[in-house]
């Protein structure tokens, strides 16, 4: 069922409900009152023909006169029984066949007492005389009041029908219009390809939901876009990084073959492949962490990490980097992480530094203001030209002024990855052939008091 035909049928049977309470509310309260007004008539009745049959020696003939003409007027066709309670058995007997014990008790209080004899509407009075006491029984089908109340259920009913047709019709209408951008949408989106997936959609400049819809998916499509064309981008570069260590394995395979060697050109070549098969080992590794997601890294198991020790293991391997603490506490600065990846985020960026400058490469441990531990990485080489500094965490990205520096420029993507996905925040400061500083915040990743309390 399509969604404007549910639409519809829903508000039609709100409506239809609503309508249906509001009719038998009106129905009820409408027969209650024609019921009771045939009552008050019955009651006048009563009183009438009492007048009539014992009035007539103590009023004046006009008065007279004018009762009889009321009584005629007022339910003509009423049905009239006079008891005398001086004839007791027989006005029992004639009481019994319309009221009941209770109802005959409170007859005698003064008030009408209302009754239904079958079909008939009727009311019993107790109407006491100088010329003796008696009781009037005015007994009449109340014909007019049930076909008022016949006409008002029928009318009613066929009022609830076709408001409820009339809504559905509206409501169809209203929902077809209401449904027309969604399915221009869908359309829309059904010619959306991977190769076109430049094509927006437009919006209709209503501010609605609509709009904030097709706003939200166009800046989908911009994010489906860049990654398709990242992914493009990806699998081209790694490739073609791919393709070299392999060829040039593949090429000193193939000139070693050509004719027989000595053992040292045999050794010799084995080392010059060991050397692109570390290399091939090195990407191979490098692409497989670029290709996980966030929430892959993150999965990795964690421990407590005291960044001062790390830091210090890691400055043993190269003796150009220059390490200094800098901090005002004595306590470890505890890291909750995985410590190979770690490793690899900050290697990354002391290799570059080392790679790109001559002298000594500064390593310097940090707290910010709000105490939370930072890292800073120093080289005093060629620098990033500040053009393409945005750039240099794009995955394949070498900055222009590295091309005579061996790389393939994934490990600051990879790092930024790592960082990145652990919540570390990275800036970079650098000028061209005087130096490049990287910050790393540690600001999400503090380990929690209990983790230091352990070590």
């Amino acid at each position: 069922m399509k969604i404007g035909t549910k639409i519809s049928l829903f508000y039609t049977s709100v409506t239809f409900a609503i309508t249906l309470f509001i009719i038998l509310v009106f129905y009820v309260f409408t027969s209650r009152y024609v019921d009771k007004l045939f009552q008050l008539n019955l009651a006048d009745k009563a009183y009438l023909s009492a007048q009539k049959n014992w009035e007539k020696d103590e009023v004046d003939p006009k008065s007279y006169r004018l009762i009889l003409e009321e009584y005629n007027e007022l339910l003509p066709r009423a049905r009239e029984v006079l008891l005398n309670k001086d004839s007791l058995p027989a006005m029992k007997d004639s009481l019994n066949k319309y009221l009941s014990p209770k109802e005959q008790a409170k007859l005698y209080e003064g008030d009408p007492v209302f009754f239904n004899k079958h079909k008939l509407r009727g009311v019993a009075l107790y109407y006491p005389d100088n010329q003796g006491k008696f009781v009037v029984l005015i007994m009449a089908h109340n014909k007019y009041g049930y076909n008022i109340q016949q006409h008002t259920l029928v009318l009613s009913l066929i009022l609830l029908l076709i408001s409820s047709v009339v809504v559905f019709i509206m409501g169809r209408i209203y929902s077809e219009n209401i449904m027309l951008p969604l399915k221009n949408l869908l359309q829309h989106l059904k010619q959306i390809r991977g190769n076109n997936l430049n094509f927006r959609l437009k919006e209709a400049g209503n501010k609605d939901e609509l709009d904030a819809l097709i706003h939200t998916l166009n800046e989908m499509l911009d994010r489906i876009n860049e990654a398709f064309k990242s992914e493009k981008s990806f699998v081209s570069c790694a490739s073609h990084e791919l393709n070299n260590p392999l060829t040039a394995i593949q090429g000193e395979c193939e000139i070693s073959l050509m004719k027989q060697r000595t053992p040292e050109e045999y050794i010799e070549s084995l080392q010059r492949i060991s050397t692109e098969s570390q290399r091939l080992s090195q990407l191979v590794k490098q692409l497989m962490f670029l290709s996980r997601h966030d929430e892959d890294l993150l999965i990795q198991e964690r421990s407590p990490i005291r960044l001062n020790d790390f830091l210090k293991n890691m400055v043993q391997k190269n003796s150009r980097i220059v390490f200094s603490n800098e901090t005002d506490i004595k306590e470890d600065i505890i890291l909750s992480a995985n410590p190979y990846l770690l490793e690899i985020a900050l290697e990354n960026f002391l290799s570059n530094a080392c790679k790109y400058s001559q002298g000594d490469v500064d390593l310097r441990l940090k707290l910010t203001a709000e105490a939370d531990p930072f890292i800073e990485i120093e080289d005093y080489g060629i620098g990033i030209p500040e053009a393409e500094v945005f750039q240099i965490f794009q995955s394949f990205y070498r900055a222009s002024n590295t091309r005579a520096y061996s790389g393939n420029g994934i490990g600051l993507s990879l790092s930024f990855k790592i960082l990145s996905a652990y919540g570390a925040k990275i800036s970079v400061d650098t000028e061209e052939n005087v130096h490049t500083k990287f910050t790393i915040i540690f600001s999400d990743i503090q380990a929690s008091d209990n983790n230091e309390k352990e070590l």
